[in-house]
């Protein structure tokens, strides 16, 4: 059953995995892996961790990536990175196979921090699976870009090649595309993004705090 934007909102909300700071400065907002800080966040691990929610939201995709042009019979393999869009890539590859009945394999590289730059890589077994190969790119959400940039870096570097499109389930960064590949995403929704200097929130007393980690904390009243 094919859910619009609105209702993929709804989904979110029922499974409490929307937050948005009521403005209360007793409150904490969310401080993102950039560093930056909003007063929104999508936790996209709520839905992950549900199957049958997941699985709709791969169908849901797949055919929005046929609706934009997409022809999954190109796609030899999905690649998201670890650890939030993992189990994103396998199900949109179970969904690809399922219409095409070929052999198409899901692979996540992991982050890594080398002399303070972050970048993502293979293992070995990842790194055979992509090679000389067509890949689709997905992401759970995506806020700045950086980890889908880095995703196609690390696709490139082991010798595959990243198809045109970026499959996600929340784009609140604003953009329609990164590095010139296209975002098809369930949700597109821009949240305000701060660094922590004009971070408005913490100008009023708001704790800056890591959303997953805090999520209670985040909801809690107050």
């Amino acid at each position: 059953m094919f859910r619009t934007s609105d209702e993929w909102i709804i989904e979110y909300q029922q499974n409490n995995a929307l937050w948005i700071h009521d403005g209360n400065p007793k409150r904490p907002h969310a401080l993102l892996t950039s560093g930056k800080h909003s007063n929104g966040f999508f936790n996209s691990r709520l839905v992950i961790s549900d199957e049958v929610l997941l699985y709709d939201a791969a169908s849901d995709l797949i055919e929005l990536f046929d609706i934009q042009g997409g022809d999954i019979d190109e796609a030899q393999g999905v690649v998201g990175p670890q650890t939030g869009a993992t189990k994103l890539a396998e199900f949109v590859s179970n969904q690809i196979m399922s219409f095409t009945r070929d052999d198409c394999f899901f692979a996540s590289p992991a982050k890594i921090l080398n002399d303070g730059k972050k970048s993502l890589v293979f293992h070995n077994y990842g790194k055979s699976l992509v090679r000389g190969s067509y890949v689709l790119l997905c992401e759970d959400v995506i806020t700045t870009g950086g980890s889908v940039d880095l995703t196609i870096e690390a696709v490139d570097s082991v010798g595959g090649a990243s198809m045109p499109f970026i499959l996600t389930l929340v784009n609140r960064s604003g953009l329609t595309e990164i590095s010139g590949r296209e975002i098809i995403s369930l949700i597109d929704r821009p949240m305000p993004i701060w660094t922590p200097e004009e971070c408005p929130l913490c100008k009023q007393g708001s704790e800056a705090i890591r959303p997953k980690d805090n999520w209670d904390r985040l909801n809690a009243r107050y």
